[in-house]
């Protein structure tokens, strides 16, 4: 069977398109890398690219002037440029690199790329290696975005996935040909020529693509964000607290409290509002690390903290606790005292009558000489 038959195309033309779909996608994820650094992995995304484009660009001057090390360069630098994408998601979702794993990868992978390249006149080899090698990796690729990227990043995660899957089947038929017979040079018209360049064609415009995706994807959850979170304490702002009560009901909740850091006027006075925020990102930095707590920060030196459902007494346990914890921390060499307000949700009572009790609670515990917590009397 000659897959050129089905494709309409010949060797060198897909060459040429393949050039041309690695060059829009190294200019693309140029222009966005060199606006959006603080997108993670994108810069090895980036390089993954770039290896694509040289790749590709000795693939194409094979044609004029076909050389063994033209080839093994070229087929080198194609297993790069996958060998990076599974480290670019790595870091795009915060997971430790994998250096050690790609490293044995690309080692293994020279080792026989260049005993193929000199002890084998054939193509059917390296052929078969490389088939196996994207095999492998696209594996990795969609292992990994499906661990990491669902559901967030659903429409990425599709792609991704699309692609790989349309890469396997190109691979499996390319090694179905080798057993129809070997094409022996690199711009004979068999589909094991024509397959790989048709795949590059397909995955540099929907890799690119699927890219694209996710740092478009990744702006909006970054917005969202920012719109929803304090950006120093890293906690829940009035507006992402507020969202969260929207979406649940009070009576999930044992209690609500109201946090105050006691004379943190005095600390910005004597040491300076840096020194200030520092000790407001240590204080939120403790409560977003306590088990069961939603914790926010509502403005200045208030957190508003909701407790699991308990028992009154362990409630307050749990708050002194946290006042004692937090007394003891080493704030910067800041020693520092909080008073809580407590008050128990009521089944019938709103979100307002709540916080409104808390904060009068608070104001019972200032009055009471501080480092305490304080909770009024229920009707």
């Amino acid at each position: 069977m000659d897959a050129s038959i089905l494709l309409k195309l010949d060797v060198f033309t897909l060459m040429i398109m393949a050039l041309g779909g690695y060059s829009l996608g190294f200019i693309t994820l140029s222009i966005i890398w060199s606006t959006h650094r603080e997108i993670p992995g994108l810069g090895y995304w980036w390089w993954s690219s770039l290896f694509a484009l040289a790749a590709q660009s000795l693939f194409t001057l094979q044609a004029f002037m076909p050389s063994l090390a033209g080839i093994w360069l070229a087929n080198l630098l194609i297993t790069v440029c996958i060998a990076l994408m599974p480290l670019a998601l790595q870091r795009f979702f915060g997971q430790p690199l994998s250096w050690s794993a790609s490293g044995w990868f690309m080692l293994i992978y020279v080792l026989i790329l260049s005993w193929s390249i000199a002890f084998n006149d054939q193509m059917a080899p390296r052929v078969l290696l490389a088939c196996l090698s994207y095999m492998v990796l696209g594996a990795v690729i969609v292992f990994l975005i499906w661990r990491h990227g669902y559901p967030a990043y659903l429409p990425a995660v599709l792609v991704f996935t699309v692609v790989n899957i349309l890469l396997y089947g190109f691979n499996l038929l390319r090694m179905a040909f080798l057993l129809q017979g070997d094409a022996r040079v690199l711009m004979d018209q068999s589909g094991v020529n024509v397959l790989p360049f048709l795949s590059m064609l397909m995955g540099s415009y929907l890799s690119t693509f699927g890219v694209l995706l996710l740092c478009t994807q990744y702006r909006a959850l970054a917005l969202r964000q920012q719109a929803s979170h304090d950006p120093l304490t890293g906690l829940l702002n009035r507006r992402g607290f507020m969202e969260l009560m929207a979406r649940r009901r009070m009576t999930e909740f044992g209690a609500l409290a109201v946090l105050d850091l006691d004379d943190f006027k005095q600390i910005n006075d004597r040491h300076g509002h840096e020194m200030g925020d520092k000790v407001l990102a240590a204080v939120g930095a403790y409560l977003g690390a306590q088990h069961e707590l939603v914790a926010s920060r509502f403005g200045g030196e208030e957190f508003v903290l909701l407790l699991p459902q308990e028992d009154e007494t362990a409630q307050q346990q749990r708050c002194e606790q946290i006042i004692r914890s937090l007394a003891a921390q080493d704030m910067h060499g800041i020693g520092i005292t909080v008073s809580m307000g407590l008050v128990r949700c009521q089944h019938s009572w709103h979100f307002d009558t709540l916080f409104s009790q808390a904060d009068r609670a608070l104001y019972q515990a200032k009055r009471e000489g501080k480092n305490r917590v304080c909770r009024l009397a229920q009707a």
